[in-house]
């Protein structure tokens, strides 16, 4: 049975706050009451701020703040539709997820647990296409209505896994896109998430996506799919997109990406048609990540990728220049100053690809390295040391200047 949660009593606490409720009623009050009434309403915090689930169809509906798998599978009471065991934190699912308040799936990882994740969650649902996560507005407004961040839907994976069971009519039906996780508004939040199991994480509209530390592999489709986002509502750091058999990586970035590229930091990205796919005017800016094809769709597209390059020199302070060699076909000049240990780290520019890449590539038209990095003493006014013909070309590159 549900239990009813002691903040709904309150509604209904006292008789005469249930008469002043009623429009239509006009109640004589005392003072004494008035004051009563007054102190009342004080506690009074709307419901759909409180966590709640109910199951709707095919759906899970989870409403309100402070919901975890395990008060969802308290709420459904039913683990025919949702179970849940505390002790290994894993849930077992014959329905998908509808998010219309917040979910947390998982949590800070405890040390010494004999468990990898701090939850694990998968879905049971007989054919592939069937399993979705997704994050809707409040009843009432449209996709892309501008909610308040307490309003908005909100979805946190931590230290968790997600997964489906893959059924002879699953994986027939596992030939078109699959299992999907889908965010067009709210926020979408994975933090060392594994995913897969055929999912597409999908994000587009007025979503917002933070992702760090995860993994998300092994789909028929694309891995994660980006329409529609600006940059600044974007962070993706330290992203496994493995074994895709279209994509791992599909981004259409909206607002000016020309002033706020998409970063990605420390990524590896693996797709069958391609790796990485950009569409219209997007502009990614990779930062030490590991990718091999990119497909371009549309004109005005670029993607800048770049190396950490770690340059010891003799002294703390010292200041490193790092320039394009002439003839390169974008010239850069980045500077860096070394840490207390001397160590100066540059961001240095392989080369800037754009529609018809493939072919700039081969000859070398859109390259910015080699590059010429000369180490000045810590006024500047000496030069301690060159090395020319430098080329970035991978991570974790470290390099002793003089």
């Amino acid at each position: 049975m549900n239990q009813v949660r002691p903040s709904r009593l309150l509604l209904f606490a006292s008789p005469c706050l249930r008469l002043c409720f009623r429009s239509s009623t006009v109640v004589p009050c005392s003072p004494l009451t008035m004051l009563l009434l007054v102190f009342l309403s004080s506690f009074l915090v709307p419901l759909s701020c409180f966590a709640a689930a109910r199951v709707e169809g095919d759906w899970i509906v989870a409403t309100g703040k402070g919901n975890t798998l395990e008060t969802v599978a308290r709420d459904i009471d039913n683990p025919a539709i949702l179970s849940f065991d505390p002790e290994a934190g894993s849930a077992v699912s014959a329905r998908s997820l509808k998010i219309t308040g917040e979910l947390t799936i998982g949590g800070t990882a405890t040390s010494g647990s004999i468990y990898r994740f701090v939850n694990s969650l998968e879905f049971d649902v007989g054919k592939c296409g069937q399993a979705r996560i997704l994050l809707a507005p409040s009843s009432g407004a449209g996709w892309q209505s501008a909610q308040s961040s307490d309003e908005a839907p909100r979805l946190v994976i931590e230290n968790s896994r997600i997964a489906a069971v893959r059924t002879d009519e699953g994986n027939e039906a596992c030939k078109s896109e699959g299992n999907v996780i889908e965010a067009a508004a709210g926020s979408l939040i994975l933090r060392g998430a594994n995913v897969s199991g055929n999912f597409v994480v999908r994000v587009s509209g007025s979503a917002a996506v933070a992702i760090e530390d995860s993994i998300i592999s092994t789909s028929n489709h694309i891995g994660l799919c980006i329409h529609g986002v600006g940059a600044a509502d974007m962070r993706i750091a330290r992203l496994r997109l493995l074994d895709h058999r279209i994509y791992g990586l599909e981004v259409e970035q909206a607002g000016s990406p020309s002033r706020h590229p998409l970063t990605l930091e420390d990524c590896i990205i693996r797709g069958g048609g391609a790796d990485l796919r950009v569409y219209g005017r997007t502009e990614i800016v990779a930062r030490d990540c590991d990718f091999d094809s990119i497909r371009f769709a549309g004109e005005g597209g670029r993607v800048r990728r770049q190396w950490t390059v770690a340059v010891r020199t003799p002294a703390a302070g010292c200041r490193v220049v790092a320039e394009s060699e002439n003839g390169a076909g974008m010239p850069e000049r980045i500077e860096a100053t070394g840490d207390t240990s001397g160590v100066a780290r540059l961001l240095l520019t392989e080369y800037i690809a754009g529609p018809g890449g493939d072919d700039y590539l081969r000859r070398g038209q859109n390259d910015s390295t080699p590059h010429r990095l000369t180490v000045y003493s810590a006024d500047g006014k000496t030069v301690l040391g060159r090395l020319g013909n430098y080329r970035v070309l991978a991570r974790g590159q470290e390099v002793r200047i003089p």
